[in-house]
This record gives C-alpha cells, sequence and structure tokens, in this order.
C-alpha cells in the first residue's frame, strides 16, 4: 500500500497523506528520512492501521 492508495481511500490528497504522516498526525504509517543531508521522505504504510483508521464499514454498501 502506497501513498497514492491511502489519499484515494480517505478522498484526500496524496500531499494531506505525506504531510499527516511526516507530522505523525496519521496512526497508520510512518515517514522518515535516510539521513539529515536528504531532503525526500520515506513513507512507511501499514494496511491494517489502515484499515481500522477507515473503520470495518468501509467499502460495503449499505
Amino acid at each position: 500500500m502506497n501513498v497514492s492508495d491511502v489519499a484515494e481511500m480517505l478522498g484526500k490528497t496524496q500531499q494531506t497523506i505525506r504531510i499527516g504522516l511526516q507530522r505523525g498526525i496519521f496512526p497508520f504509517g510512518a515517514a522518515y528520512k535516510l539521513d539529515e543531508n536528504n531532503k525526500r521522505y520515506v513513507y512507511v504504510i501499514y494496511p491494517e492501521k489502515v484499515k481500522e483508521y477507515l473503520g470495518e464499514n468501509y467499502g460495503k454498501e449499505n
């Protein structure tokens, strides 16, 4: 699962997901830099945590 997948599932932009992970706002993943000189982040997203965040009724028809 990647940033694009999560953004689509939550109906948010990819940038929103990236910033949320960088700031520790979203509980389903993390963002980190490989070293101090690198401006790029690496994102780790845990699919089971995304499902928990969305709730068990996500994707089910009413």
